[in-house]
């Protein structure tokens, strides 16, 4: 199982309530906000694994904050503003998309995205925020190593809700071996993480890194 916890950057508190959540959490940074790269840096020192968070243009126009990759950017904006993300979110290993719905449905600017990750040798998950996403095929094209999210785990922050979620994942987990979510750093995802972590370990669940899954699992990322 990989839990992604998304969105961090904004909230110092938060932010590091996530990283001192028990277990092999992932964790995926906004570039240019307040705390980006102190919460990466205090991640990777507590040796979890870091992606860059990148906002993408989305159809609803809902606004990207600092370092966004707009629909209307050149070829060079695009690289200039993916390599100063990279820069803010030191020790990222790879990337997924915040947003991004318009974005990621277009072949310029995800091949450009691509080719990125490959000259740094990172990964990419497709967050999946739309189902005409090109993401993943894109990044299979310039042999970027990746994966795709299957359940986001906090669209409503209620126990119930949540907890429906995780089950859910552990379902496709045991369909198929593995499983892919998607939280944030709401204080209730992390009351239920807090909770629910340590006992993964008793049902058999193996918390890894993206990283990881990639490294046992390279058949999968190869197949479509």
């Amino acid at each position: 199982m990989v839990i992604i916890i998304d969105d961090l950057g904004n909230n110092r508190r938060l932010g590091e309530a996530a990283i001192d959540l028990p277990g092999n959490l992932t964790f995926s940074i906004l570039p240019g906000l307040a705390y980006s790269t102190a919460l990466a840096e205090r991640a990777h020192a507590e040796g979890r694994e870091v992606m860059l968070h990148m906002p993408m243009a989305n159809h609803s126009r809902f606004p990207l904050g600092p370092m966004g990759l707009e629909a209307h950017m050149t070829a060079n904006e695009w690289q200039e503003t993916l390599d100063e993300a990279l820069a803010d979110v030191p020790h990222a290993a790879g990337l997924n998309n915040h947003m991004g719905s318009l974005l990621t449905e277009r072949e310029e600017p995800m091949g450009l995205v691509m080719e990125t990750l490959s000259e740094h040798n990172l990964y990419f998950i497709d967050s999946l925020t739309s189902a005409r996403s090109i993401a993943y095929q894109t990044a299979r094209q310039h042999d970027v190593p990746a994966l795709k999210r299957h359940v986001f785990l906090d669209h409503e922050q209620t126990d119930a809700f949540i907890s429906g979620q995780f089950e859910q994942a552990l379902a496709i987990m045991e369909q198929q071996g593995w499983v892919i979510m998607i939280g944030h750093p709401y204080p209730e995802t992390i009351d239920f993480l807090d909770w629910i972590l340590p006992l993964l370990d008793e049902v058999g669940v193996e918390l890894v890194t993206p990283s990881e899954l990639i490294r046992t699992q390279q058949p999968l990322t190869l197949a479509d």
